[in-house]
């Protein structure tokens, strides 16, 4: 079995990944129908492995990637890798179909393309075995998720949620990228299983201290954790299933699945139980509190997941040293009942035309649609965290948690207040999501409230939800079948039969007071929606996160409009200006680390031509600079630089570089004939009309690249390379590669790789011209055009 499973390994993150670009160009009706087969083909590959994976069996792939920095794109399906993927793959399946049904026209070939990317990513990054690897992964989850956040252009709220989105994950990106550097210079590796085996060594050296504080940063924006919370309700604009899909079941639990795979390096560190455990348990009661105060049903359960994952993170601390027990169960039953309820929210949306709570108060929509109330409902008991249900038993697992662990010490009378306080609010703001299943006072919206029309709403958007819920009312009758299957190890603490409480303990005393407070807030909340009669926003779309993030996004955007204005304000002199300064500041810092290195330069009378007839090219090439500069006509300064360019193919011919001299002259005629013929399509000269400020800046960057670019041929010719590998090279020309023109061996053979990827980005290049030429004179919904 562990060989079967190496050889599924790369397939199931690559599947995904190459159905996104095939789904690309299809129709919408054939891209929702082929976009079916990558979670069913992930579930067909990972099914037949579940057994080995639960039963601690650990299957590992090496592929060497960059060998001469010791990093490899290494591979592992091991309990927690494998139930990710099945995790990604069933919930992947439920969302497709729904989607399918949901979106209907608007789910076209790229939102496919890109939920097919996200998918890959995830996945990829679950079955990551290398921190370098896993970040590569990590990235691309980050820029998929930006983009189907914002996916309709047109909306405010879904560019502002995207831009939030991706500020926020991406910065944590950073300070990822900078904890997996710095740890791999600590410990020698970055493989996740060798990091693993020397855990105890690493958390005994106290530099490892601030690599595990990036690291849980990175962890802890994409989980959305205090204080990086706000950018999750604002991603809220995203349509229903990107929302179950993203921001419940997948994306946000990657940083909790980072925790997991930190807990064996770094769960012996005195700073991964308090760090873990306080932002966990403020981001918990903190989450909470918003959730209970939102009007909106998406934005209720964005920060209710918020809060969940507090829950999570504080369970990933309050398991140190005690062994993590039930942590897969809460991570199941939470993505399971609240995926289901994004998708219910976006049902009922259709089939109300809102989602506030206000609004829907007034609707009486339960009595039409008895189905779905009580899909609500039972989604609401979830959230609650209710007896008989799944979600019972992890918050059982959770309090069970607090109480055990030995290093809280002193501060155990707090986290299990926290603790408590966290399952109040989820009680309130549950029983806030069941007020809408009843009808209040059927008072008339206020003069001026618009509300989006409701549609017909097929009751086949019903189906998923209720399969994704079917597993809470199996874990609440049986819990120790339904542990066992998810999380042998947890199993033994769960007693056969049906899941209530089953000994009076603590915590009996923490789960009575959680629900005793939690009623008496959910008839606060109640209370507040009767005498609220507000009305729904125009849009049904959230209002924006928070007053911090909002800032951050407008200065950003602030920012990248004046950097666009500055560098793209159009014109080919100030583009040509900003790549010749990018280009000579890119050569300015390794050739003065370089003279500072090496000590006094060599003289100049080295650098002279030794043969008296070098002076001829040296003549052609100084007169044409010269005389290009002098002329007024554009034909003639196009003659005058093909002189210099002819004058530097003939240096190749006196130092016997033919094949050199002929790609000179070869790009010298082409280029003069294409000027040449581009002149007939362009207006007469009109002289030059640029202020003498502006004359002086293009002098002065002129003269800075031709320092940059004499500086670069002058060490060049200075400071010859202590091993050249023009000799190997021609050595192994003919033998190895069958050819005698080296130039073209390394082009083709030697540095093959390097050629292709040359060739890609000139493609991406020349793609990205033609976009701007196809998108010329349009701008941005909402932006401001440049002063020039």
């Amino acid at each position: 079995m562990g060989i079967l499973a190496t050889r599924v390994l790369p397939w199931i993150p690559f599947i995904p990944l190459a159905l996104a670009a095939a789904v690309l160009p299809l129709p919408s009706r054939w891209a929702g129908r082929v976009a079916l087969l990558a979670p069913a083909s992930v579930l067909l590959l990972a099914l037949p492995l579940w057994r080995f994976a639960a039963a601690g069996g650990s299957s590992r792939l090496s592929v060497p990637w960059l060998p001469s920095l010791g990093i490899n794109a290494d591979l592992r399906l091991d309990h927690p890798g494998a139930f990710f993927v099945l995790l990604i793959g069933a919930i992947g399946l439920a969302i497709a179909q729904y989607t399918r049904r949901y979106l209907k026209e608007k789910g076209n070939g790229r939102f496919w393309a890109l939920l097919l990317a996200f998918m890959g990513s995830m996945l990829g990054l679950v079955l990551s075995d290398s921190l370098v690897l896993l970040y590569v992964f990590w990235e691309l989850t980050t820029v998929t998720s930006a983009l189907l956040i914002g996916m309709d252009i047109e909306d405010a709220a879904a560019r502002r949620g995207a831009v939030q989105a991706f500020l926020v994950t991406g910065g944590g990106g950073l300070a990822l990228l900078a904890g997996v550097i710095l740890l791999g210079r600590l410990a020698g590796t970055t493989s996740l299983s060798e990091l693993e085996a020397r855990g105890a060594e690493l958390a005994r050296d106290p530099a490892h201290a601030l690599p595990l504080a990036l690291l849980l940063v990175g962890a802890f924006t994409k989980s959305a954790q205090f204080p990086f919370h706000a950018w999750l309700p604002g991603a809220m604009a995203a349509p229903a299933p990107v929302s179950a899909y993203l921001h419940s079941a997948t994306l946000v639990k990657a940083g909790v699945f980072l925790l997991g795979r930190l807990a064996p390096i770094f769960s012996a560190s005195p700073l991964w139980v308090p760090a873990l455990t306080a932002v966990g348990l403020t981001t918990f009661v903190v989450a909470g509190v918003q959730a209970a105060r939102a009007w909106d049903l998406k934005q209720l359960l964005a920060y209710s997941t918020a809060a969940y994952l507090g829950l999570l993170t504080a369970l990933h601390g309050l398991h140190a040293g005690t062994g993590a027990r039930g942590v897969l169960v809460a991570i199941a039953s939470h993505a399971l009942y609240k995926s289901a309820l994004f998708l219910l929210v976006g049902w009922l949306e259709k089939a109300t035309g809102t989602r506030d709570l206000r609004a829907l108060r007034r609707e009486r929509w339960c009595r039409l649609e008895p189905a779905g109330c009580a899909l609500v409902g039972l989604g609401a008991l979830a959230l609650a965290g209710a007896p008989l249900l799944l979600s019972f038993v992890a918050k059982e697992i959770f309090y069970g948690a607090v109480l055990e662990q030995p290093r809280l010490g002193a501060a155990l009378p707090l986290a299990a207040a926290l603790a408590v306080a966290g399952s109040a609010l989820s009680v309130a703001y549950a029983l806030a999501l069941l007020a809408c299943a009843f009808p209040g006072e059927a008072a008339p919206l206020p003069p001026g409230a618009a509300r989006r029309p409701p549609r017909a709403a097929s009751r086949w958007l019903l189906v998923a939800p209720a399969l994704l819920l079917l597993p809470q009312l199996a874990g609440g009758l049986a819990p120790a079948l339904v542990v066992a299957a998810i999380e042998p190890a947890a199993a033994a603490a769960i007693p056969p039969g049906v899941a209530i409480w089953h000994r009076a303990d603590a915590l009996l005393a923490l789960g009575l007071a959680g629900y005793a407070l939690g009623l008496a807030g959910g008839y606060l909340v109640w209370r507040r929606l009767a005498a609220s009669p507000g009305p729904p926003p125009a849009e049904g779309a959230p209002p924006p996160a928070g007053g911090a993030l909002d800032a951050l996004v407008k200065a950003a955007l602030a920012g990248a409009h004046r950097v666009s204005c500055a560098v793209q304000a159009g014109g080919h002199p100030r583009y040509a200006a900003v790549t010749l300064l990018v280009a000579t500041a890119a050569l300015a810092v390794p050739l003065v680390l370089a003279a500072r290195a090496r000590g006094a330069a060599a003289g100049v009378a080295a650098l002279l031509p030794s043969l008296p007839v070098a002076w001829l090219p040296v003549a052609m090439i100084v007169a044409g600079a010269v005389l290009t500069l002098r002329v007024r006509e554009r034909v003639t300064k196009v003659l005058m630089m093909a002189i210099a360019g002819y004058g530097t193919a003939l240096f190749y011919v006196l130092f016997r570089a033919p094949d050199l001299a002929l790609t000179q002259i070869l790009v010298e005629t082409i280029s003069l004939l294409l000027l040449l013929l581009a002149f007939r399509h362009l207006p007469a000269p009109r002289g030059d009309g640029r202020p003498p400020a502006r004359r002086l800046a293009h002098a002065a960057v002129a003269l800075a690249s031709a320092a940059g670019a004499s500086a670069l041929a002058w060490a060049a010719g200075v400071y010859p390379a202590p091993d050249p590998a023009g000799a190997a090279q021609i050595a192994l020309s003919v033998p190895a590669a069958g050819g005698r023109n080296v130039v073209n061996v390394i082009l083709v053979d030697f540095r093959g790789a390097d050629t292709l990827g040359e060739i890609a980005v000139l493609a991406i290049a020349a793609l990205g011209a033609a976009a701007l030429f196809w998108h010329r004179g349009r701008r941005p919904p909402g932006e401001a055009p440049c002063d020039r």
